[in-house]
């Protein structure tokens, strides 16, 4: 009896171990295994190593193959590893590695020995990145589009550019340090990830620089592609998931306007646009010394030329010599030419602030488009500067802006409203959100 009895408490124990230990493990599993992305400047344990440190990951374009174009591809990629994600950039300059690894915060970053040998040389950056830095606009919406405007901490140039109320609100608090030049000073900031291009001054000599290669992009659907950096910054955050929902929704939102306004344009002919710009370079400082400046020449295959085309219009592209020679040698078309190229474009779209008062727009006042008040330039609602900060990231939002020009009357347009493009004869030139308004166009700075 008494044998039995010890014989069935030796078992219950040997049960009740087993069951502890199998909770304990499951417990470390759990506590090993994250459910997202760590964001936030949380690090992992050294239980993780081992385990899969990412599992929002970034498909580098991937994911649009079947709905976008089957050979969609971008000129970057990601792959993962554990612990650490291996960022290659295929186009970069001798400014930076063409490999950077980001390892997990809390984990033994790898040997260099033992990554694979394509990614010989790269740079290692710890993620989550908690202070970032740029020397571009541009780039300021895809920090705030991945959730992560409080991690700037330095710009390259003045915030007078800059639209953002948010980012505003949070430099005037002092969270963001202005015109800074020196990789040492971004360094000294905290800066984890320096986003600039290789024309970034002494930004590139940071150990930080992340190098951008957004304006490299190639057609066809250059305007998605450039978009698709959203993902790339995302990378440097941990931001995957983020990051994915936000370029999902400009893809789908280009891809539905895009539809609509091709039921628009097989009732109709195309509109004959008109892109021009004007640089002007100052009487005396040409070959000419009575010419002061010149228009642009528009040339094809290029991302205006690609909206233009999604929103039912035909960019015209003149088959001329320019008369002109400004400085460094480029070429520009005179007033005369202006007139005589685009006599037959329907819609002028301009680059620059139009003054009908002055020249050399009083010079070009008889193009026919001009006269029939189909005139728009970007200084519309929210001002010059969010073009430049805003229009890279929101390739539908333009497409949808141009449409409008194009075909003001359209029932299936009704509800749109212009963002960046200004009708000079029925609207005034927009502008930033005062300061004294940003905390109304900015309740939270941390939404």
């Amino acid at each position: 009896q008494q044998v039995r009895l010890r014989r069935s408490s030796a078992a219950i124990v040997v049960a009740i171990m087993r069951v502890t230990v199998i909770a304990a493990l499951a417990a470390v599993a759990a506590a090993a295994t994250p459910g997202h992305n760590y964001v936030d400047g949380q690090c992992a344990s050294n239980q993780a190593q081992g385990v899969d440190n990412f599992p929002d990951k970034c498909e580098s374009g991937r994911q649009f193959t079947e709905t976008v174009d089957a050979d969609y591809s971008l000129l970057w990629q990601v792959s993962y590893h554990e612990t650490y994600k291996i960022v290659t950039n295929d186009v970069a300059t001798e400014t930076a590695p063409a490999h950077v690894v980001l390892y997990q915060c809390g984990t033994t970053p790898p040997d260099a020995s033992a990554l694979p040998a394509y990614a010989a040389g790269a740079r290692f950056m710890a993620v989550p990145a908690t202070g970032v830095g740029t020397t571009s606009t541009t780039y300021l919406p895809l920090i705030e589009m991945v959730g992560e405007r409080n991690s700037l901490k330095a710009y390259g140039s003045t915030f007078d550019y800059v639209t953002s109320p948010c980012l505003r609100r949070l430099f005037l608090a002092g969270e963001i340090e202005e015109n800074v030049a020196t990789a040492a000073r971004y360094d000294e900031l905290g800066v984890d990830a320096l986003f600039a291009t290789q024309w970034g001054g002494d930004a590139v000599n940071a150990d930080s620089f992340v190098e951008m290669s957004d304006i490299r992009e190639k057609m066809p659907n250059a305007v998605l592609k450039t978009a698709e950096y959203v993902e790339y910054v995302g990378l440097f955050f941990n931001r995957e998931q983020e990051a994915a929902a936000a370029i999902k929704h400009i893809v789908d939102n280009w891809l539905c306007s895009k539809d609509v306004v091709a039921e628009i344009v097989e009732e109709r002919e195309p509109a004959k646009v008109a892109w021009l710009s004007y640089y002007a370079w100052g009487a005396g400082n040409g070959p000419v010394a009575d010419i002061s400046g010149g228009w642009n020449v528009p040339s094809t295959g290029t991302w205006v030329e690609e909206i233009i085309e999604a929103a039912g219009g035909k960019m015209i592209i003149p088959d001329i010599t320019p008369e002109r020679t400004g400085p460094w040698g480029f070429s520009y078309l005179s007033d005369a030419q202006v007139l005589e190229a685009f006599a037959e474009a329907d819609v002028v779209l301009f680059i620059g602030a139009w003054d009908a008062t002055a020249e050399p727009f009083v010079s070009v006042q008889e193009l026919p488009a001009v006269k029939n008040g189909r005139l728009f330039d970007n200084q519309g609602p929210r001002g010059s500067y969010d073009w430049f900060e805003r229009r890279v990231v929101s390739p539908d939002g333009v497409l949808q802006d141009f449409a409008l020009a194009f075909f003001p009357e359209e029932a299936a347009l009704a509800g749109l409203e212009h963002r960046w493009l200004r009708d000079v004869a029925t609207m005034a030139p927009g502008a930033r959100v005062p300061d004294s308004e940003l905390e109304a166009a900015c309740p939270d700075v941390n939404a």
